[in-house]
């Protein structure tokens, strides 16, 4: 039987998880549910009420990070170093990215220029430690895809969603090798074939709903009049 993702449709960390079953060639099906209005059979298997969960012959898995895990020593071929220390050190990253995936989602509620560009900043400087300890491209670790790397791509591709329609955020000048990654991720097939393919007006919708500062950047006529916030 093969296992099964259940997910919210513009979750990164969803997409973190779906990004390891691609690039591993996994079969797996996938379930979503609305997170406004959850189902009660999966308020009943997600201890904290949130996704992802994989559910593997009746066990259910939470947290993306634990999910991955177990995917990762489940199914070849391995995406964690083979080094001990080298794969505590790219665990540390992976749990560093969830402060980073906190800013992306923060970016998106805040509501005031000053706010928002505040939050900015503290991401960005996030992002100058993870410049420091880039090997180089494509990927975290050089040529070998890893776990790293699945966390980090849905920032990556939410952040490209922000500059279509505020500026640019990572730009080279700064990031001369985390530029050169985020490339080289939003490029690779198991990134694309891990969201939905409307992922991006998803997202824009979730930002009209969420009504922070960047939802003044998207137009009115298009996604109607302003809704009362919602921050789910």
């Amino acid at each position: 039987m093969a296992p099964k993702l259940v997910s919210f449709k513009a979750c990164p960390f969803v997409q973190r998880v779906a990004i390891a079953l691609q690039y591993k060639g996994i079969d797996y099906d996938i379930e979503y549910v609305d997170l406004g209005n959850p189902p009660e059979w999966f308020l009943a298997i997600s201890p904290l009420k949130k996704v992802p969960l994989l559910i593997v012959d009746d066990t259910v898995i939470f947290e993306s990070a634990v999910i991955n895990e177990y995917i990762d020593e489940a199914y070849p071929p391995k995406l964690h170093p083979e080094d001990l220390l080298k794969k505590a050190i790219n665990r540390s990253w992976i749990e560093f990215c969830n402060n980073i995936s906190l800013y992306t989602f923060q970016l998106s509620i805040k509501e005031s220029e000053n706010e928002f560009k505040d939050t900015l900043e503290l991401m960005l400087n996030d992002f100058d430690l993870v410049e420091n300890c880039l090997e180089d491209p494509p990927f975290f670790n050089g040529k070998q895809f890893s776990l790293v790397d699945s966390s980090y791509a849905p920032v990556f591709q939410r952040l490209n969603f922000l500059e279509q329609i505020y500026k640019p955020i990572i730009t080279p000048e700064r990031y001369p090798k985390l530029s050169k990654w985020k490339h080289n991720l939003m490029l690779l097939k198991a990134v694309k074939d891990s969201a939905v393919d409307d992922i991006q007006a998803i997202y824009y919708k979730l930002l009209w709903t969420r009504q922070g500062y960047i939802s003044q950047f998207l137009s009115e006529k298009e996604y109607g009049k302003r809704p009362t916030k919602s921050t789910y």
